[in-house]
């Protein structure tokens, strides 16, 4: 009896439902060229034809073939890091696929046979060489998109009638406007513009219902103010020392990458510091590295401790880098989890994560009083999550604290622009959603009554624009809840 088929039991028509199957080649033995005739003979030969997630990446294929038409029952397919150009007609008949990732492929264009899908819910084509997506490429399913760091100088029309889209990744491309139809993105939550060409940006999508989490550095639009931002950084009272002074031994291994650079344990002035040296690409996935560091020194010099402190900057040959407060993982601990496919703008949490009443007011109080200054300054941050938040536990003689990080997706804007209220409330609705996460884990043990009014002043902020709170307001809010 084969997969998804049926069967009678007195009469009664029974649906059998196969267990879900899992293929992976990408860890599998031998060089990419053993890997691709494997992947290509299995196709052929109908073996994977009840494989309902397929990882083929980095196998060394520059086709797929007709056969991948058998896989019906496919939701997942991974075909990242090959020489695809093109994709075969018959993959219309995976009509179950939910998820396709193209990631590092040669495709010049979107494959029209995407856009028949009618369950596809989240594609990338992440540094491929795109230069056009045609009308008929986007599946109106689609509520995750990503098409960074491509040569993408037009969007099509048919990109509004993708209702369910929330997350759309367009940074490092050549785009200078947006179709007049993504105004009906009425669910968009998080749009990635940085590195492109906008002079302006349109106010209507500034002003979409749901917009949280934007992103908008190396472009004309913000380069002008981006340059004010980066002199006053340059006269912060953040020192430059020489890289000989910060202790990172030559074979040291990273504490953590990042599509930016790698982060380092140094020492420094007697204590263990956190030492990040950029990349000496001109941009990382969200903006470029200058943008970054911009905003990390300017994070230096708020008076609020609810962000981790740059202090110091050094010069590494063509390399730059930052010297930032080190934070022991043993005590500081993230907040949250990135987003998962089935939360996609939404971050994820263990099912047994709970949080005092006192950590949960030090997660608002923190990072609320840090995004008021940055906010004063006309800085963004652009990626307002728990995942970006560190936060110590309360214990016996500890009080809780927390930290927002990673300004990898930051920019800058004027304060008096007719905008500036509007790009405001987006970010507070960012800080919404993490004050409504962290309410929902409450381990309802003290200060419930404190706690429910946090969560109220977070619907608000997730709420209509209309009643949305600029920082100033969402400060005094949080200054006003007392602990039982």
């Amino acid at each position: 009896m084969g997969a998804g088929t049926s069967t009678k039991d007195g009469g009664v028509d029974i649906d059998v439902v196969a267990p879900k199957r899992v293929v992976s080649y990408a860890r599998a033995s031998g060089d990419a060229a053993t890997k691709c005739e494997r992947v290509l003979e299995d196709l052929r030969a109908g073996a994977l034809d009840d494989a309902t997630e397929l990882d083929v990446s980095n196998c060394g294929l520059t086709e797929l073939p007709d056969a991948v038409g058998r896989l019906t029952r496919l939701e997942f397919l991974n075909a990242g890091g090959n020489a695809l150009r093109t994709l075969p007609e018959s993959i219309e008949n995976c009509r179950k696929l939910k998820r396709a990732f193209f990631l590092g492929n040669a495709f010049e264009r979107v494959p029209e046979v995407l856009g028949r899908l009618p369950e596809l819910f989240m594609v990338s084509f992440k540094a491929c060489a795109v230069r056009e997506v045609s009308e008929d490429a986007l599946a109106p399913s689609l509520g995750w998109l990503i098409l960074s760091d491509n040569q993408i100088e037009r969007l099509p029309a048919s990109l509004g009638r993708c209702a369910p889209m929330r997350k759309l990744m367009l940074a490092g491309n050549k785009l200078r406007a947006l179709p007049e139809s993504m105004r009906e993105l009425k669910n968009l939550e998080l749009l990635r513009l940085a590195d492109n060409r906008f002079e302006t940006f349109p106010s209507w999508i500034l002003e979409s219902p749901r917009l949280s989490w934007f992103a908008a550095a190396a472009n004309p639009a913000t380069d002008t103010i981006g340059d004010k931002a980066k002199t006053r950084a340059n006269s912060a009272d953040v020192v430059t020392v020489d890289w000989s002074e910060l202790g990172v031994a030559e074979d040291a291994e990273p504490l953590g990458k990042g599509a930016s650079g790698a982060v380092y344990a140094g020492r420094w002035n007697g204590e263990t510091v956190a030492v990040k040296v950029y990349n000496n690409a001109a941009k990382t996935s969200d903006g470029r590295p200058e943008d970054e560091m911009t905003a990390s020194v300017l994070a230096a010099t708020i008076k609020s401790e609810g962000t981790i402190k740059t202090i110091a900057r050094f010069q590494r040959g063509d390399s730059r880098g930052l010297v930032m407060q080190y934070l022991d993982h043993a005590s500081w601990k993230d907040l949250g989890k990135p987003p998962s496919f089935d939360t996609v703008a939404r971050d994820t949490y263990d099912d047994d994560v709970r949080f005092t009443a006192k950590e949960i007011m030090a997660v608002a109080r923190d990072v609320g009083s840090a995004l008021r200054e940055l906010h004063a300054m006309g800085v963004v941050h652009g990626d307002v999550y728990a995942h970006n938040i560190l936060h110590v536990k309360e214990s016996p003689g500890i009080e809780p604290r927390a930290k927002l990080g990673d300004f990898g997706a930051a920019w800058f804007y004027e304060r008096d622009s007719s905008n500036a209220r509007t790009i405001e409330l987006n970010e507070a609705r960012a800080f919404g959603a993490v004050l409504e996460e962290v309410c929902a884990r409450h381990d309802g043990v003290d200060g419930v009554h404190p706690i429910a009014a946090l969560a109220a002043l977070a619907a608000g902020l997730l709420g209509e624009r209309g009643g949305r709170l600029l920082f100033d307001d969402i400060v005094q809010r949080i200054a006003a809840i007392q602990l039982d």
